[in-house]
């Protein structure tokens, strides 16, 4: 059986990471995280996750090797003699050796890109020792070396390994609305055929009013949709904001979706985010039922909306905020189908991220950059600098 290996260094992009192993895993393709230097480890924004196994110099159990971005977590790569031996070995031996963003300049230290084209992210081509020809391009494969380009193309380069490996990528596309989140070429937002839901109002909506927020407070249940949580935090923190996360269940080391382990900042209590500005509920299929039938954390839902903070829902996530009774009247979005579950609210199929007044929601599992850059907007950041570095205007983000 096919096997994946996806190298975290300390130091990683923790979006970009966990993202392509929640893709394979959604794909059903067996994937490893290997810790480069111990399971734990803590990405560039300082979120920390358990690995599952630790690296131990071969890639021989594996037929594809992946290794994420992050300029800290790149530097810790070029670092490790063993990496590097390991993806000599692996490339001489016909596996699929792959890197995004910075991590390119690994792949070209290991001599692997000699004669090769490639690509990376933009501000590290001069980087790049040994290099053949850089393309601009999502993702360039020339034999069995694979690179992608930056933070906002991680899902493009995940689904392109997919298909690379023999699985039709199509069917997990669909189910986390890629297609709804970015405007590329290959399918049809699902909302077009959206059933049961409101129609939208007439004319231009309200103008929102801006709040004033610099501390935000993400709620992490067990089951919470890992890629979702970890890449709103890190989007948020790349805004200037305080971005902590709260564990709803028995530890702050939570379980989450897709069968991996990241570290919550803080156990939740009411007490806990009273001085925060704006909580964000994330999703993932288990996570919201738990949350529901947590008083606490309706109530506390309640409290942040009857003091007019920012209050924030994506993909299941709206159905916490639906049953704490603060969409109420409000222009909401949700996950495809949601329009029959989110019956206190105005639904808006046709939107990817939507705010009105004090909330703010999102679709699904593609959207945490809809959702945080609309976050944003209601907190009086401007988001454009921040998608130009990520380069999600160029991915096509919506």
């Amino acid at each position: 059986m096919t096997k994946v290996a996806v190298i975290a260094a300390q130091g990683c992009e923790e979006g970009e990471t966990l993202t392509i192993v929640d893709i394979f895993r959604r794909a059903e393709i067996p994937c490893d995280m290997l810790g480069l230097d111990g399971l734990e480890i803590s990405g560039t924004h300082h979120i920390a996750f358990c690995c599952d196994a630790e690296f131990d110099g071969s890639f021989d159990a594996y037929d594809m090797v992946i290794l994420p971005g992050g300029y800290s977590g790149t530097d810790a790569m070029l670092a490790s003699n063993k990496l590097i031996e390991a993806l000599k070995v692996a490339a001489a031996a016909g596996k699929l050796v792959c890197a995004i963003c910075a991590a390119p300049q690994v792949l070209g230290r290991a001599g692997l890109l000699k004669g090769r084209r490639y690509t990376c992210y933009p501000g590290v081509v001069d980087k790049v020792e040994n290099a053949g020809e850089w393309i601009d391009a999502p993702v360039v494969r020339d034999g069995n070396i694979i690179t992608g380009q930056g933070p906002a193309f991680a899902y493009a380069f995940a689904y392109d390994l997919v298909d690379v490996l023999g699985v039709d990528a199509e069917v997990v596309k669909n189910r986390m609305i890629y297609y709804n989140a970015f405007a590329v070429e290959g399918g049809v937002p699902s909302w077009e055929t959206e059933a049961g839901s409101w129609p939208a109002p007439e004319g231009e909506a309200p103008a929102n009013k801006q709040l004033t927020v610099k501390k935000v407070a993400v709620l992490m249940p067990e089951g919470c949709e890992e890629s979702e949580t970890v890449q709103i935090m890190d989007l948020l923190m790349r805004a200037g904001l305080t971005c902590k996360s709260f564990a709803t269940g028995g530890s702050q080391w939570v379980h989450t979706m897709q069968d991996m382990t990241v570290r919550a900042d803080h156990m939740f209590s009411a007490k806990a985010v009273a001085d925060y500005d704006a909580i964000v509920v994330p999703g993932g299929r288990t996570a919201a039922a738990p949350l529901i039938a947590n008083d606490e954390v309706m109530d506390t839902l309640r409290t942040f909306d009857k003091a007019g903070k920012l209050v924030g829902g994506l993909c299941s996530g709206t159905t916490v905020l639906e049953a704490s009774g603060v969409l109420a009247g409000h222009r909401a979005t949700g996950y495809t189908g949601y329009g029959a579950k989110l019956t206190s609210a105005q639904f808006v199929a046709d939107q990817i991220a939507v705010w009105d007044g004090n909330i703010v929601t999102s679709q699904g599992p593609c959207a945490p950059y809809p959702f945080a850059f609309m976050f944003m907007e209601a907190a009086g950041i401007n988001p454009q600098p921040i998608k130009d570095r990520l380069l999600y205007d160029k991915a096509c983000g919506r």
